[in-house]
């Protein structure tokens, strides 16, 4: 595998590098800033942003379109789950061993992708999604049914307690989850700025040229679905142990949340994606707040967060598809000239 991802050393840059340690340190000062619930939120933000950037690579270089990854999730999460309460493995050998389950799962998804394309692959990746939870549920003597396991992150370690202080759980939650997002991160950009990258790129744009330039157009997708999978897997896996690994953790509109954050944010860009996903997270909770003081009725106020972010959708595919990272770099132009 190693011969086609082309990942030169310097390929490590120092600007990607500089990129994961800042965002670790920004996330670290925030929840330093803030109560249980928001460093709650601060983690799900970590975890939900690995799977967005998957989508960045997937759909946003590589010009493939997925709408299970929300089950590839689901993938990484049981797969982690029964490594370490059937077999008993230690938690982050198993959050690794999830990253290579989801790439093997990658493997053959990106083999079906190698011959589909469009809305034949987006359909395809649709009945994953739909079908994955069902088997949970189909075979609950090996996957316990809709109860799930019960997996969390444990206590924090006893050298970082006396490093830090006391450790609030939701903050252990946090400090466990954010080295792998500054991870997830790096490997995005240094792999968008490889010469595998490229390829995505030129595939994406016109993929008669891009065979005619001499890139096997099947290895090409095949390489990409079994990265984004990767990073869609190790984000089920951290998602999964705040708690419970469940079908109902892993809903068939996980999938759709997360293409959204992709899309508001910009499919093409790593800052879209980062964007996009606190505007997920925290959407619903602005959401709320706000419909507090107004007289609306349950049923409305409970589907009115899915409604918002429905509209934010279609309007920034109507009014302008490279989403907000695009709106920023057209202001930057303007400027410009």
């Amino acid at each position: 595998m190693s011969k086609y991802l082309n990942l030169k050393p310097k390929v490590i840059g120092r600007r990607s590098s500089i990129l994961g340690a800042l965002l670790f340190a920004f996330f670290i000062a925030l929840s330093a800033q803030f109560g249980p619930y928001n460093q709650t939120q601060l983690a799900n933000v970590s975890m939900l942003l690995i799977a967005v950037l998957s989508i960045t690579l997937l759909t946003g270089a590589s010009g493939q379109i997925s709408l299970g990854q929300g089950a590839i999730m689901a993938v990484g999460g049981y797969g982690a789950a029964l490594l370490v309460v059937r077999l008993g493995i230690n938690m982050w050998l198993a959050f690794f061993l999830a990253i290579f389950i989801s790439a093997l799962f990658g493997l053959f998804l990106g083999l079906a992708a190698a011959r589909l394309s469009g809305p034949y692959l987006a359909g395809t990746t649709l009945v994953m999604a739909l079908a994955i939870p069902s088997i949970a549920v189909r075979f609950e003597g090996f996957f316990s049914g809709d109860v799930g396991f019960s997996v969390d992150y444990g206590v924090p370690p006893e050298w970082l307690s006396n490093l830090v202080g006391e450790i609030t759980i939701e903050e252990w939650s946090l400090y466990a989850v954010l080295p792998f997002t500054a991870l997830a991160l790096i490997a995005v950009l240094n792999l968008s700025n490889s010469r595998t990258g490229r390829s995505w790129r030129a595939v994406r744009d016109n993929e008669v040229a891009a065979a005619l330039s001499g890139i096997n157009i099947s290895r090409s997708k095949v390489i990409v679905f079994v990265c984004a999978s990767a990073l869609a897997g190790l984000a089920g896996a951290l998602y999964g142990f705040r708690g419970l690994v469940a079908p109902s953790v892993y809903p068939t509109d996980l999938s759709l949340t997360l293409l959204t954050a992709a899309v508001i944010g910009g499919l093409r860009s790593i800052g879209g994606a980062i964007f996009g996903t606190f505007v997920v997270v925290y959407l619903p909770d602005i959401i709320e707040k706000i419909s507090g003081g107004l007289e609306i009725s349950e049923s409305i106020g409970t589907h009115l967060p899915a409604l918002i972010l429905g509209a934010l959708l279609l309007l920034t595919v109507i009014l302008n598809p490279r989403g907000a990272a695009g709106s920023l770099e057209h202001l930057r132009h303007h400027k410009k000239h």
